[in-house]
């Protein structure tokens, strides 16, 4: 299957990207895609494994490797090779519902366990996948589903996001009829609001939600069920209720004075620029020539990082309290890579500061506050240690340092939805 010495005669390649410092000069897609023949060597590199760890979701070592939604990788790689791109983009569809949102958001699980990457570079599965739903709407593969034959049952979704339209889709096509109920003006989520343009254009989540609408789902906005609606109303409407409403309640920055002016939560501040992006409005929050730090070291805070960038911040640093990962991997295949990488939106902040904003075991020890506003914090240095069976943080003595702050983004993750 596949060109058996695809992963010796090619290596690995990544998608060209605009320049960083021409790319922060708007919030557009800034991936060149491949041309159709680097396509089809790049899906050629996959070795068609006898057991395809790709597809596999397991945990090693308590972390998640392999594709989530079993994705038949090996299959359309090979049919990519081929050129059949019709039935390639056929086996993508058996498994994953919006192959438009994965191929540009997922941190690509799969590639992770590649076996190429044992003794090279992994396959660019993420890039393939993203080809092919790209393909199949550019030439009308995809079509509203409207021959479902309803089974007279009524199913409503609190929640557009990505799981919430997955199971909307799911439920719809099993002929139940669904009505989505979104809390928003805009439907999609974390994909809408909680995910920055350059990451993921809006126009495509419209695209999809379009669709939808067209085989049958109903989509309400600007609903927040429990406040404008009753749930009990909504159990006397419909045979079931699907709760789908994210993770949006941000871990709070257990500090003195973390809610004062300049403190932002990275949630609120991403939705913000997104949604005053659509909607053709100035900024709300506008970073530009401000001190900015960012408190994780995650996807989000990553998101932040390239949001500051394009706001063209007089600084911005990055405060990660875990240890500086190593540059090269100390965990073999099929572990999830232990070591150090540069995202996107840190290496165009990296890049507009002139060095490298991320401070390693580094938290907040104090916020600053002048006329109600935030005008800097300390910092200090901290190390995990393991005592007594548990882990805890100590602080490291001596590395306390002023550093001036106009605006915090706490990006420490989530622990629950907003009532």
């Amino acid at each position: 299957m596949g060109k058996p010495t695809g992963f010796f005669e090619f290596q690995r390649k990544n998608k060209e990207e605009l320049d960083c410092l021409k790319r922060i000069e708007n919030f557009n897609d800034f991936h060149i895609p491949f041309d159709l023949k680097t396509q089809q060597e790049q899906a050629s590199r996959c070795m068609n494994c006898g057991v395809p760890f790709c597809q596999s979701a397991m945990k090693v070592n308590n972390k998640n490797v392999g594709c989530p939604l079993s994705n038949l990788i090996p299959e359309w790689n090979h049919l990519i090779y081929l050129g059949l791109f019709e039935e390639a983009y056929k086996r993508l569809e058996k498994t994953a519902p919006f192959p438009e949102f994965t191929g540009n958001v997922c941190p690509a699980l799969c590639e992770a366990c590649c076996s190429c990457s044992i003794n090279t570079e992994s396959v660019s599965v993420r890039a393939n996948e993203l080809f092919l739903i790209e393909k199949a709407y550019e030439n009308s593969w995809i079509k509203p589903k409207l021959d479902i034959k309803r089974n007279g049952k009524k199913v409503c979704v609190i929640g557009s996001g990505p799981s919430g339209l997955a199971a909307a889709k799911r439920l719809n096509d099993y002929g139940f009829k669904v009505t989505v109920y979104e809390k928003s003006d805009r439907f999609g989520g974390l994909l809408m609001y909680g995910i920055p343009n350059m990451k993921i254009e809006k126009r495509i989540v419209d695209r999809r939600i379009n669709l939808l609408k067209e085989e049958g789902i109903t989509f309400i906005p600007n609903t927040k069920v429990g406040y404008d609606i009753a749930v009990d109303d909504l159990y006397e409407e419909y045979d079931d209720i699907i709760f789908a409403c994210g993770t949006s309640l941000a871990r709070p920055l257990a500090l003195k004075n973390n809610d004062v002016e300049g403190i932002l939560y990275a949630v609120d501040f991403l939705s913000s620029t997104t949604k005053c992006l659509l909607d053709g409005v100035d900024f709300k929050y506008n970073l530009k020539d401000k001190n900015v730090i960012i408190v994780g070291g995650g996807d989000t805070a990553n998101d932040c990082c390239a949001t500051a960038a394009r706001f063209k911040a007089k600084s911005i640093t990055e405060l990660e309290i875990t240890k500086e990962p190593p540059l090269e991997n100390t965990l073999p295949w099929p572990n999830y890579p232990n070591k150090k990488k540069t995202d996107y939106g840190v290496l165009e902040a990296n890049t507009l500061m002139g060095h490298d904003i991320r401070k390693y075991q580094t938290t907040i020890d104090e916020i600053v506050v002048e006329n109600g506003k935030i005008v800097g914090v300390y910092i200090k240095k901290v190390e995990f240690v393991f005592e007594n069976g548990k882990t805890k943080i100590q602080n490291i003595e001596n590395t306390r340092e002023y550093l001036p702050c106009d605006c915090l983004i706490i990006a420490m993750g989530f622990i629950g939805t907003k009532s």
